[in-house]
């Protein structure tokens, strides 16, 4: 928590619908925005910051901002480049992850906005790595995204 109490969400999305919708639906906490792995960890390291929202999802911002190994995404592809971009695009959460615990940050409770109801194995496996890490679908009501965000950043003071 930061000074006074209140609670510090970092928003890390590439367009405004998250940080909209919490400032508007889930009020309480404080809200900082971020679009990329590059500004989030810049946010980290300047200020206090009780858990991360983040979208999985990242297809409005310019490629050069993408984390991720392109030339592995390609191989990974068939060579096809631009189903690389896609593939570091549709899964940039999850790097954005991998380099938010790089830059040693992998202690702070994360709620990524993704339905993982049907991979549930898939999500096992990513909290085994990041054991703070909750999800949510974009269906949730906004008391169960309060819910998440609170119990997520009360159990990381």
């Amino acid at each position: 928590m930061t000074q006074g109490g209140s609670i510090c969400v970092l928003v890390v999305e590439d367009g405004n619908e998250y940080m909209e919708n919490l400032s508007r639906y889930v009020q309480g906490p404080e809200y900082v925005q971020a679009r990329s792995a590059a500004t989030a960890i810049n946010v980290l390291r300047s200020r206090r910051i009780d858990l991360v929202y983040l979208d999985m999802r990242f297809d409005r911002i310019p490629v050069s901002e993408l984390v991720g190994d392109h030339g592995k995404a390609t191989r990974d592809h068939n060579g096809d480049p631009e189903r690389g971009w896609r593939y570091l695009q549709n899964n940039q959460g999850l790097f954005i992850l991998d380099a938010l615990r790089q830059a040693g940050f992998g202690h702070l409770p994360v709620v990524l906005a993704y339905d993982f109801s049907r991979e549930q194995r898939r999500f096992d496996f990513l909290r085994a790595t990041w054991p703070g890490l909750k999800w949510v679908s974009d269906a949730a009501t906004a008391k169960e995204v309060r819910s998440l965000i609170l119990e997520g950043a009360c159990s990381y003071r």
